[in-house]
């Protein structure tokens, strides 16, 4: 089976300070060119990829992002970006048409929350984004991360989401590195008011393979749900092939041009083939951009869960657009 996914870091730059977060603090490497990355998208192409969430830090730092983005249209890809919105009003209208599932970060649903967590000023610019957004006929979703701190807060983003007209994506904090601020899987009261949310709200949402992932205790590293190599291709932005993903990666493998045949034939994607999910570091793990693909591939609960969360979004979008 093809990978679904791959995960394009077009930068590690970033423009807010989130707490939770030290991306924006680390020496950023030197970025690959615009030809690079064409050239990594033909590659994907033949790989079989067919969706492609560029991401960073914030990928609208990138001076050639609309390029890019472009570039990813013209070869047929389904592209996602998430943005702490920073910029969008300025990008707005050279990116319209480019990204087709636009996400807009959101810490909190009031200016001292959001600004406090993102550690700049910028809750206006977000509310300013979603009605320029609305203006071009896109379609943004506001992406709420749950965490111990703000769970107990949820219905006050559902509102917000409503008198913006905008739909709310919960996505529990994960299991991760120390750039972020969990160590622990999520706990089962923020699972009760992650679902309790989305019934109250309509226009709330959240993966339920992830949360009754969550439940389970997370990837079990004897008998490993993640598929991260498989399912996913994770691409620095200094042109790596990160293994066996980027949150864990334990090697950075140069492409210089030859992505397809490093995925298919080299001995060391093939080790981390092998070990994906069952490494030390993988115990617990509920890193949602590798595990939610991961759910595509193998029929269990996890694949069911994941389709039908998928039906329902693709549903609640088909009606946003509707009455746009």
């Amino acid at each position: 089976m093809a990978p679904l996914v791959a995960n394009y870091y077009l930068t590690y730059r970033c423009n807010a300070r989130c707490h939770f977060c030290n991306i924006w603090a680390l020496e950023p490497p030197k970025e690959a060119d615009f030809a690079t990355i064409q050239h990594n998208l033909q590659d994907l192409r033949r790989l079989g990829v067919k969706y492609v969430d560029f991401t960073g830090g914030e990928p609208l730092l990138r001076q050639d992002v609309t390029e890019i983005y472009a570039e990813a249209k013209k070869q047929g890809f389904t592209t996602s970006m998430t943005t702490n919105t920073i910029l969008y009003p300025k990008k707005a209208k050279e990116m319209k048409g480019l990204v087709d599932f636009l996400n807009f970060s959101l810490d909190g649903a009031d200016a001292e929350t959001h600004d406090h967590s993102r550690g700049v000023k910028i809750f206006d610019t977000l509310v300013e984004s979603v009605k320029i957004a609305h203006s071009l006929g896109e379609y943004p979703v506001l992406n709420h991360t749950v965490t111990a701190q703000n769970y107990d807060r949820i219905s006050e983003v559902g509102e917000l989401g409503k008198q913006l007209g905008a739909r709310v994506w919960l996505n529990p904090a994960f299991t991760a590195h120390d750039n972020y601020n969990s160590k622990k899987n999520p706990t089962v009261e923020m699972v009760a008011a992650i679902e309790d949310a989305a019934k109250k709200y309509n226009n709330v949402g959240y993966n339920k393979a992830a949360l009754a992932f969550i439940e389970a205790g997370g990837n079990d590293t004897k008998n490993p749900r993640c598929k991260a190599v498989d399912a996913v291709i994770a691409i620095s932005p200094d042109d790596k092939l990160l293994l066996p993903c980027y949150h864990f990666a334990q090697a950075g493998v140069s492409i210089d041009g030859k992505l397809y045949d490093l995925y298919r034939k080299s001995e060391e994607v093939e080790k981390y083939r092998q070990s994906q999910g069952k490494l030390a570091v993988c115990e617990g793990c509920t890193v949602w951009c590798y595990l939610i693909p991961s759910f595509f591939m193998g029929v269990d609960k996890y694949w069911w869960l994941n389709q039908v969360t998928y039906a329902g979004e693709f549903l609640a979008r088909k009606r946003f657009l509707q009455r746009a």
